[in-house]
């Protein structure tokens, strides 16, 4: 009886450092494969970094450019990224991606000033040819500000046929209550 019971609680002990080492070695395996709290796509599409590099565009200032992105590399040093998406962050590709999508940021910014200021976008369109997928909806745009500014002379004109005064009166009205939305 006595060597069972002494078996017993050798298997018990044995059991019981086995368990204890088990949840130590997957405390250490969690630890070791935690993921950063930030990843590449986050730091590439962060507000600030963007509005620093469109505002770098806008003045030419390539050095801007050149500093917005070692800032991204140093938030990815920061956050321990892999190795692989610093070397991106630092690479011409990361480069190339974040004016791409500056260049298109700015080509909205600029149709909704030309909405607004009642403008045509043919020279932001040429201007902006990274955003030539935007384009047809940029278009469209305009064009219905353009019918609602022509229902509006119309309709100030009695819905007789407007006359330059009208269009000029229906301009006026459009930006007014465009400003004040």
């Amino acid at each position: 009886m006595k060597v069972l019971l002494a078996v017993f609680i050798l298997i018990a002990a044995s059991g019981l450092i086995w368990f204890t080492n088990q949840s130590d070695e997957a405390a250490l395996s969690a630890e070791s494969t935690r993921l950063p709290v930030i990843s590449r796509q986050d730091i590439l599409g962060a507000s600030d970094l963007i509005d620093g590099v469109k505002q770098a565009l806008k003045q030419n200032d390539d050095k801007a450019i050149e500093h917005w992105l070692e800032k991204a590399a140093e938030l990815a040093k920061t956050a321990d990224l892999p190795q692989q998406d610093i070397n991106y962050l630092e690479s011409d590709e990361a480069k190339n991606y974040l004016l791409f999508g500056a260049k298109r940021s700015l080509f909205n910014d600029a149709v909704e000033h030309a909405y607004y200021a009642l403008n045509d976008i043919e020279k932001v369109k040429k201007h902006y040819p990274e955003a030539q997928d935007l384009f047809a909806q940029a278009d469209k745009l305009i064009s219905d500000r353009d019918n609602i500014i022509q229902q509006i002379a119309t309709e100030l004109a009695g819905g007789e046929q407007p006359d330059e005064q009208k269009m000029d009166a229906a301009h006026a009205l459009f930006k007014e209550r465009s400003t004040r939305h």
